[in-house]
């Protein structure tokens, strides 16, 4: 058969298929149908983050004080301090629990965060209790692991949060695996071993300051810890973290008590046992300011500056950036009541000197005078650190264990007494990497350093050693009696300091002085402390402040003065008051209510009285290096 003739036979065939799929309608052309629609594919449920998300936005309408901050529901608020917003999360979880009638032992481990060891087997009654207590709240969980932060829920619902994390569905098993044996049996839940295992929980209230600049969430929460059975032994075992007694303890039965803010709680046995490194003992402070803007004060160092007549002087010991005041006193006791709540009692140390804003009357502060400090008041007036330091420990009612604060001083972050003593009273030091320079004092050298080395003179000839380095900026943790028997083998030097009216290089350092008769005696011993010292005339220090505010991961930070970059005084103030500010946004215990903050300004210089700008206006970066020799423009204390 032909080409053309098989062509033909087969076109009746295409004709055909052509007929069967339609004809356009109105134009005799075909036209192609369409194949049916796919079915809709099911719609994914939603994550527990959504859920979670959709949950608060309804909390969010009945809570108009709360915002989202960093991804949770927020209080918003700027009276709370951190030891109070410890013990509020505290207080919550316990309160939970006692109403549901579960037992739990709150566990003492030197730190702020508070633990509650809970019985082995009562996990179940723990998640519904705080999620009965808690129910249309905005208060979170954290589900812990062991030493690890496993995920969030909102604590109302905890229990579903717990089993969902635990037992997350297995992934769909692969088509074909059947056939190779690799499927596995479906089990009931009861039966299967969890992925994961919630060994605590987290409870916190997340807390924001107004500003924005200070907020509190899972690191200021109570950790409630799932103890394991020991089984077939007697006691528990810790889930999560060791405890200062161990992982194990022979029973949680609550036969014991502990003092929490003033209240009894009870509490297993074992952990009502006071640990040799505990501090049980008195902590105050004492902190040195003046105020360089008071007329009457800066008569009488004007006064005593003509006195000097012609004494030769470096401009170190009594020039106006030793007594320049940014309003550093009022956040240097705002960071004292924020982070270290068991000092017992403040002792301002001024020169008939009280700040308006200061509430006199609180019972946790005294107002110390130079006249009522002095042994010799025919010494007075002094403007010089040194002096003042020489009469510490005559300040009536200070305990035997006291941190000396100079102003520029802050504590920023939760801090124990034990990070400053031993639990036998021994006091500790921390030393710096600046080197005291070999030799004698010299002849128009830094009062700083000169007084250093005479200070390291009298200790050589005394104990036969010989100091290299300064002390760090950060409080000085004293004893009231080791400064008092300095005058039996250092009387006439600590006699000629108490009379130098200003820093002088021939002034021992009787702080310094302290701590080292006190290390070569068995009273002290060196120490460390995570600190930050910035200069604030350094672009470089200064620019390092957003980060620090960020961050705050330091036990202690120093704003000091010098003289190294030049950087303007006003923007100086700016920066500064607008650091502490955010730093310290909540009013301290010691400030009177209608107290506002101080304005900046630099007495007796061409911007006196002139409002600082808004530290946003004010650029942090720029050229500058730090000047840290020892005795170099920053100044160590004031007068």
């Amino acid at each position: 058969m032909s080409r053309w003739a098989r062509r033909a036979l087969r076109a009746p065939a295409r004709i055909s298929r052509t007929l069967r799929s339609g004809v356009r309608a109105g134009t005799g052309r075909t036209a192609p149908v369409a194949p049916p629609p796919a079915p809709a594919a099911p719609a994914a449920p939603p994550t527990p983050e959504e859920l979670r998300y959709g949950r608060e936005e309804e909390l969010l309408a009945r809570f108009p004080g709360f915002v989202r901050h960093q991804g949770l529901l927020a209080q918003v608020r700027d009276d709370l301090l951190s030891g109070d917003a410890f013990l509020l999360n505290f207080t919550r979880a316990a309160e939970a629990l006692t109403a549901a009638d579960v037992p739990f032992a709150p566990l003492p481990d030197g730190r702020p965060r508070l633990r509650l060891a809970i019985t082995p087997g009562d996990r179940p009654a723990v998640l519904a209790a705080l999620a009965e207590a808690f129910a249309g709240q905005p208060v979170y969980a954290d589900l812990l692991g062991h030493d690890v932060t496993l995920g969030t829920a909102l604590a109302e619902e905890l229990p579903a949060a717990v089993a969902a994390l635990e037992y997350r569905p297995e992934p769909e098993p692969v088509p074909g695996a059947e056939v190779r044996g690799e499927s596995v049996p479906e089990l009931d839940e009861a039966d299967r071993e969890p992925r994961l295992k919630v060994k605590g929980v987290r409870i916190y209230l997340p807390v924001v300051t107004v500003g924005g600049t200070l907020g509190y969430a899972a690191e200021h929460g109570c950790d409630l810890e799932f103890w394991d059975s020991a089984e077939p032994s007697r006691g528990a075992i810790a889930s999560i973290a060791e405890t200062p007694y161990g992982w194990w303890v022979p029973s949680l039965e609550p036969v014991g008590t502990i003092r929490i803010a003033g209240r009894e709680y009870p509490t297993a046995e074992a952990f009502t046992r006071a640990r040799p490194e505990d501090v049980t003992f008195p902590v105050d402070a004492v902190v040195t300011w003046v105020d360089d803007s008071d007329a009457d004060w800066r008569g009488r160092r004007d006064r005593a500056r003509a006195a000097r007549c012609g004494r030769p002087s470096t401009g170190e010991g009594d020039g106006d950036v030793r007594f320049r005041n940014r309003d550093e006193l009022r956040y240097c006791l705002r960071s004292i009541a924020m982070y270290a709540p068991w000092i017992r009692h403040v002792f301002l140390v001024t020169d008939d000197q009280t700040p308006s804003w200061l509430e006199s009357g609180h019972p946790g502060v005294t107002v110390v005078p130079h006249r009522e400090l002095f042994a010799d008041r025919a010494a007075l007036p002094v403007f010089n650190s040194h002096a003042i330091e020489t009469q510490l420990h005559r300040i009536p009612g200070l305990a035997e264990h006291f941190l000396y604060f100079n102003d520029d001083v802050f504590l920023a972050r939760p801090v124990g007494p034990e990070l400053f003593f031993l639990g036998s009273g021994v006091s500790r030091f921390v030393m710096d990497e600046r080197i005291i320079p070999p030799g004698g004092a010299e002849e128009g050298e830094s009062e700083y350093v000169a007084s250093q080395k005479t200070t390291r003179d009298l200790l050589e000839r005394e104990y036969g050693r010989t100091t290299t380095q300064v002390l760090s900026h950060v409080p000085h943790a004293l004893r009231r009696s080791l400064l008092a028997s300095l005058d039996e083998s250092f009387g006439e030097a600590l006699a000629r300091t108490a009379r130098s009216v200003f820093r002088s290089g021939e002034d021992v350092a009787p702080i310094t002085l302290a701590a080292h008769a006190g290390y070569m005696s068995g009273r002290s011993v060196r120490g460390r402390i995570d600190h930050r010292h910035i200069d604030v005339d350094s672009r470089d220090s200064l620019a390092e402040l957003p980060e620090l505010l960020a961050t705050r991961s330091t036990d202690v930070f120093c704003l000091n003065d010098g003289v190294i970059d030049g950087v303007p005084g006003p923007e100086q103030d700016a920066l500064v008051r607008g650091f502490l500010q955010g730093y310290f946004p909540v009013p301290g215990p010691f400030e009177r209510a209608d107290a506002p903050p101080e304005p900046v300004r630099a007495p007796g210089s061409a911007d006196a009285g002139v409002e600082a700008p808004d530290s946003a206006d004010v650029g942090l970066a720029g050229p500058g290096s730090d000047d840290d020799r020892p005795g170099g423009p920053a100044n160590d204390d004031r007068a």
